[in-house]
């Protein structure tokens, strides 16, 4: 890296002395211009080469686009020994971007660091009651024992069946959007997620999104 940033220095130096005029043009200066060129364009190989060998690895190269997010439209996940689709989280992402303003709090599963999980969070900027934990463990030590009880709140939330204390849980952190998808049901057991669909049917929810793999809850509590 220091040598790319001198180099760039070099160059502009030498052609703010005519050195990189080709008139009038030595053996000696022509030579030298000649590897200049092949070494410029030698450069120009792995950037573009090696960031397409580099996604392979990864990632399907057969469609590209500049949209991040345009993948989960047909990529499947594993996670837990559980594999699916990731088109239910795309569809409500995109819901989400597309009808929500400010910045309500949305409850999504959560995990370990580099999982699935505050999948929602990062890709609308919403915030969530638990994203990644590990710049927080690590610049706000003294504070570990928050980020522990949230990470057992979330769970609390998804899993618990009684309604009464899920709802304490989600006015206390002041959650107006819960999310139940595929990730969800991975984590958590069934009948802690049936409960959103009474909070509906009691009038203390709306089901403002489904397309068949992910809901989305509204607060009414």
């Amino acid at each position: 890296m220091l040598f790319a940033l001198a180099s760039a220095v070099i160059l502009w130096y030498l052609g703010s002395q005519s050195f990189l005029r080709l008139r009038p043009l030595s053996v000696a200066r022509g030579a030298w211009l000649g590897v200049l060129t092949l070494l410029l364009i030698s450069s120009f190989i792995y950037p573009i080469l090696g960031t397409r060998d580099r996604l392979a690895n990864r990632f399907s190269t057969a469609f590209m686009t500049l949209d991040g997010a345009a993948f989960m439209t047909r990529a499947q996940h594993r996670e837990d020994g559980q594999t699916f689709d990731l088109g239910g989280d795309y569809g409500a992402i995109r819901w989400l971007q597309d009808n929500v303003e400010g910045s309500p709090v949305v409850l999504e599963a959560h995990n370990e660091q580099y999982r699935w999980s505050s999948r929602i969070s990062d890709y609308t900027g919403l915030p969530t009651l638990l994203g990644m934990p590990r710049h927080q463990l690590q610049q706000r030590h003294q504070y570990d024992y928050a980020v522990w009880g949230r990470r057992s709140v979330v769970r609390e939330i998804y899993s618990t069946g009684n309604t009464l204390r899920a709802l304490d849980l989600l006015r206390q952190y002041e959650v107006e959007y819960v999310v139940v998808g595929q990730l969800e049901r991975v984590y958590y057991l069934p009948f802690g997620l049936t409960k959103f669909d009474k909070l509906v049917a009691d009038g203390l929810a709306e089901l403002v999104y489904d397309n068949g793999e992910t809901k989305i809850y509204l607060r009414r509590w």
